[in-house]
């Protein structure tokens, strides 16, 4: 599983179901007050707290029965019974209710209402209060819970929340598999557009806007690709073509160049000059090569003529035929050669024309002499050869661009050899301290 599209999945999932849980927390929360509050008001005050005022204010004088505190409302009406069931006394009474009432009305208003007027009643010393307001102002229900239902009642409300709880995590989960899958289908696809590779996504749902981007990104480098292996193709065999032909015409003046140098009746000044030809043939001739290995490790392809390479008698050899070829004494190689048993796979005219390069770029690049070290040690699975001198070192341009092949045969030897290193598998790392410096890392076959 996509470790990215995982993460986002699972960061999905817990937020939705937390959230899931609160809202039904609050949610319940707000049932519970909702339903708590059965308090009517009646012009800004309840039944309950308008009748316990009139059976405070309610006095008696005499025979008869006086409101001191005018406090009930036109649209309410109250009244007073005696022990008999009789109205002693009333306040906007209707006409619709009854003036006596027995003890089977009393016992039937107390349910709440009275000819459909809800009513209130409070019971005091002197009578019984009755309290009317107006016609559907309210509703009113009886319920009764047995004595088991409340022994109950945690743990009910605990399995409904452990069932809320499942049921937003069911959801959660639901949301966030589908939303992983779409995830996880656009990380794979960007993948495979860093690799190039072409991708054709579904441009519909949620993330139909992004499938549609990421279709048009891989048509887009699917043209490019198809117009560079074009033109690339057109290259490779243009350089092929013209190595090959001009081999032949090549090989023709070096010999006869080399014919001409010897012909002891030519003059020394002619042979000098046959002799020029036959150096300048030679350069052609390693230019077409660097020409044909450029083409060829540019677009990295892999060396041919692999074998075992035992390093140091390689490393030894190279140098012997930089001294061999007529060095300058302004220059010195000193070599330390410290695991002999190492062995390398690789093409060994590759190798050797990398080595060569590095050698030659202290040696062109120091005109008044430098001592050259050339050190070899093992690293783990990896020969280090490390090959550096005490010149006056590089431009820092031609470190930035040591792995990029230059558009001339200027500058042509650090990027050949990046280029060699790097198809056998190895590490290439250049740097100024006190001199130029380059760090080869190779596999160690034995």
């Amino acid at each position: 599983m996509n470790k990215t599209a995982l993460k986002i999945f699972i960061s999905f999932s817990f937020i939705a179901a937390v959230t899931s849980i609160i809202l039904l927390c609050i949610n319940a929360l707000g049932i519970a007050v909702i339903e708590s509050d059965t308090k009517i008001y009646i012009h800004n005050h309840t039944p309950q707290y308008l009748i316990e005022n009139i059976g405070d204010t309610l006095i008696q004088k005499e025979d008869a029965y006086i409101l001191t505190d005018d406090i009930i409302p036109d649209d309410c009406w109250c009244i007073l019974l005696n022990d008999n069931g009789d109205i002693i006394w009333s306040k906007n009474q209707p006409d619709d209710i009854p003036t006596h009432y027995t003890i089977k009305d009393i016992a039937l208003l107390t349910r709440w209402f009275l000819n459909d007027y809800p009513v209130y009643v409070r019971a005091e010393e002197y009578g019984l209060l009755i309290l009317g307001i107006p016609k559907n102002a309210v509703g009113k229900y009886d319920m009764e819970y047995s004595m088991d239902w409340f022994d109950t009642l945690a743990q009910r409300v605990f399995m409904i929340f452990l069932f809320n709880l499942i049921l937003a995590l069911l959801f959660a989960f639901l949301l966030g598999f589908k939303l992983y899958q779409n995830l996880k289908t656009i990380i794979t696809a960007t993948k495979d557009l860093k690799n190039e590779k072409v991708v054709k996504l579904s441009e519909k749902g949620l993330f139909s806007e992004v499938a549609k981007n990421i279709n048009e990104t891989s048509n887009a480098i699917e043209r490019k690709n198809t117009i560079l292996t074009i033109r690339d193709n057109a290259r490779l065999n243009w350089i092929a073509g013209i190595s090959h032909d001009i081999r032949t015409p090549l090989a023709i003046i070096m010999g006869n160049s080399e014919f001409l140098q010897n012909v002891k009746e030519l003059s020394q000044q002619n042979r000098k000059k046959a002799a020029s030809i036959t150096a300048q043939s030679i350069k052609v001739k390693k230019l077409i090569e660097d020409l044909n290995l450029i083409s060829s490790l540019e677009y990295d392809m892999q060396p041919i003529k692999r074998k075992n390479i035992k390093i140091c008698p390689f490393i030894r050899r190279i140098v012997s035929d930089f001294i061999n070829n007529g060095l300058s004494e302004k220059f010195e190689i000193d070599i330390n050669l410290q695991y002999e048993q190492a062995v390398v796979l690789g093409d060994k005219s590759l190798l050797e024309r990398a080595f060569f390069n590095i050698i030659n770029n202290s040696v062109k690049h120091n005109e008044n002499g430098c001592t050259i070290h050339i050190d070899e040690y093992k690293n783990s699975h990896f020969v280090v050869i490390h090959i550096y001198d005490n010149g006056k070192g590089v431009t820092d341009e031609v470190i930035q661009n040591m792995s990029i092949m230059p558009k001339t045969t200027h500058g042509l030897g650090i990027p050949l050899a990046f280029k060699t290193i790097h198809v056998h598998g190895g590490t290439f790392e250049g740097y100024n301290e006190n001199g130029f410096h380059i760090k080869i890392k190779l596999p160690i076959q034995i």
